[in-house]
């Protein structure tokens, strides 16, 4: 008896690593799949395939059509989207450029549509993976000015790759309908991670949002005050959605504006690359 479940949980482990890499290789495939031709026809962007870890995946940058540079944003679509989604994302990859942020949006991990919802909790550590090559790339264009928006679950993994980062190359956070996420796996402690961020944070929704991004607007305020987090701001945009659907003229505007505040354009200088230990990093805001 002792001998069979023995051999019960090895052929277990064996069983559940086998589905975990099929399941990983049919996420891969999915992504290829729509990623490449995402890139084929996106239009008026540079279409990209960096690295992490071995890995490619598809981000598209858009530069700033004129000399007047404030910096660089990463654009993180929301749970099972592509970085060039219509709703949100395209028009901030597109329109935050005219206001001099250049953009690079970012294609995070999706699962297959045959696998459970539920285990986007570990994409987490592979998205934090292309975040840094995301940064990465930005400082080899010499952009020292770098921000994050997220949008939904976009603005999750922005917060859980902040929480980890010791060496902070991120100066400013906007989460788009940000919420809790109570069915992924592992769990995301979504207040506790706002509570430990300390860089310029704009938490912004729409009055007509998802019923828990409005609900938990109190507590989300709340965890940012136990952190002692004062650069922390929550804007509530009256009448727009989840998706700010035809609001997106007011979206970039509202964005831009609390950037330019928050994260006022530094000197683009950089002498070594992201990993270096020399930095020209002159902080003093650039002259207008």
């Amino acid at each position: 008896m002792i001998r069979i479940d023995k051999l019960s949980i090895v052929f277990s482990l064996l069983f559940g690593c086998s589905l975990t890499v099929i399941a990983d290789s049919m996420d891969r495939d999915w992504e290829q799949r729509a990623a490449k031709k995402l890139a084929e026809n996106v239009k008026g962007s540079e279409n990209l395939w960096l690295e992490a870890r071995g890995k490619d995946f598809l981000a598209l940058y858009t530069s700033q059509p004129d000399e007047d540079v404030h910096g660089a944003v990463i654009l993180l679509h929301a749970m099972g989207g592509h970085a060039d989604w219509p709703q949100t994302i395209s028009p901030l990859r597109t329109r935050l450029p005219e206001h001099g942020w250049a953009t690079l949006s970012v294609q995070l991990p999706v699962l297959a549509p045959e696998n459970q919802i539920e285990d986007y909790g570990s994409t987490l550590k592979q998205a934090a993976d292309r975040i840094r090559a995301a940064v990465r790339f930005l400082r080899e264009r010499k952009f020292l000015n770098i921000a994050v928006i997220g949008h939904s679950f976009g603005a999750a993994t922005a917060l859980a790759y902040l929480e980890k980062e010791k060496k902070q190359q991120v100066v400013a956070f906007v989460a788009l309908g940000l919420q809790e996420y109570p069915f992924v796996k592992p769990a995301i402690d979504i207040l506790g991670l706002i509570e430990k961020t300390k860089i310029p944070v704009l938490d912004l929704y729409g009055g007509r949002d998802l019923r828990n991004v409005i609900n938990q607007a109190p507590d989300r305020r709340l965890a940012a005050k136990k952190g002692n987090n004062r650069q922390y701001t929550q804007l509530e945009v009256e009448g727009a959605d989840h998706y700010f659907n035809k609001m997106e003229d007011l979206l970039v505007k509202r964005i831009s504006g609390w950037l330019d505040k928050a994260a006022p354009a530094m000197s683009i200088t950089v002498d070594e690359d992201f990993d270096g230990n020399k930095e020209n990093n002159d902080d003093k805001p650039a002259e207008q």
